[in-house]
């Protein structure tokens, strides 16, 4: 067994720490849990909120599935009505994956209940406290950046 080095318990430890603020102030089971999305289903989403219109061939990408699996899910995501399939205009044989309107509504009521969290969490906070927090989680993007650079 190897040993664990101070800063990945300080990791653990902030992780944990940052962990109470879901159950602290988490919300009650939102509406949308209701849709019973899986975990690729919701990346499925979040990846077409992100990137806009995709192709079947990208959607099996991001999915790490083939196409057969890819179109199963975005079955499932369609059936809930969150997502539609149309031909492409400039060529028809290519059939692009789009978030719906309801789907778009989705992903903005998820992140705007992760916004509401973390404004709560920082209202708590005093201006010194929170140009502190703002100065160490722009160093850790930068590292982060540099990392991946």
């Amino acid at each position: 067994m190897s040993e664990v080095s101070a800063s990945q318990l300080e990791i653990e430890a902030a992780i944990q720490a940052l962990s109470g603020l879901w159950y602290h102030q988490g919300p009650e089971v939102p509406e949308w849990v209701a849709q019973e999305l899986t975990f690729g289903q919701m990346r499925l989403l979040y990846l077409l909120s992100k990137h806009g219109p995709a192709p079947m061939s990208r959607v099996a990408e991001w999915l790490g599935v083939g196409l057969p699996a890819a179109s199963g899910t975005v079955d499932r995501v369609e059936r809930h009505g969150l997502v539609a399939r149309e031909h492409r205009l400039d060529d028809r044989r290519v059939v692009e994956c789009q978030l719906t309107d309801a789907g778009r509504r989705l992903i903005d009521e998820i992140a705007g209940m992760r916004l509401d969290m973390m404004r709560q969490f920082l209202a708590v906070l005093n201006e010194d406290e929170l140009a502190e927090m703002a100065r160490v989680i722009t160093l850790a993007l930068e590292r982060m950046k540099a990392r991946t650079a």
